[in-house]
């Protein structure tokens, strides 16, 4: 039996263990996270959490929470209870307001004297599970669509680029075309049967 007969065989088997596997990605759910389930016990650990929920809007809820962990927590060196306490009270206040919630983002980190726990020392690499930054950056969210004139303007360019690459392609294309081709060999096929 030939490699051409073989594959011609077990092609199908192929296809279908594909698509069982593709179903399967789908149809199975995805195992959980290994989280720590164990709180900390440090109340700079949770108030440096609470100031990444901030900043990426975990909402007022999860933030109001960690706020009343570190508040409780039994090892509060390093932090100022009375301004977390003050941000606590902010975040609690009805509404959001987006100035509010940056001011106490701005009391949680002055509750920890400006750096966070996390930061490694100074001079040393991050390991474990540093973060080797002592920032917290604002969640990320790009302007969607056309948001300015220069976005515009990239736009139209790139829309010339492409007509301008369709254009040369249709001119500068060679004479002869596939269907020319395919034509003058089954001519020359045909010639040589007869000979």
């Amino acid at each position: 039996m030939s490699r051409h007969d073989r594959r011609a065989r077990t092609w199908p088997l192929r296809v279908l263990a594909a698509a069982v596997a593709a179903m399967l990605l789908f149809v199975l759910p995805a195992a959980p996270a290994g989280a720590d389930e164990e709180e900390s016990t440090h109340a700079s650990e949770l108030v440096e959490q609470a100031i990444a929920l901030i900043a990426n809007d975990g909402g007022n809820e999860r933030v109001a929470e960690r706020i009343d962990d570190a508040l409780t927590a039994p090892d509060k060196e390093g932090v100022d209870l009375a301004k977390v306490s003050q941000a606590r009270e902010i975040i609690e206040a009805p509404g959001e307001d987006p100035a509010a919630t940056a001011q106490a983002r701005a009391l949680l980190l002055d509750s920890l004297g400006g750096k966070l726990p996390s930061a490694p020392e100074d001079g040393l690499q991050a390991t474990g599970t540093e973060t080797g930054t002592s920032v917290i950056l604002d969640e990320f969210n790009p302007a969607r669509g056309i948001s300015d004139g220069g976005d515009a303007i990239l736009l139209g360019l790139s829309l010339a680029v492409l007509l301008g690459g369709l254009y040369l392609a249709r001119r500068l294309r060679p004479p002869h075309s596939l269907r020319q081709l395919t034509h003058s060999a089954g001519k020359q096929a045909g010639s040589q049967k007869e000979a």
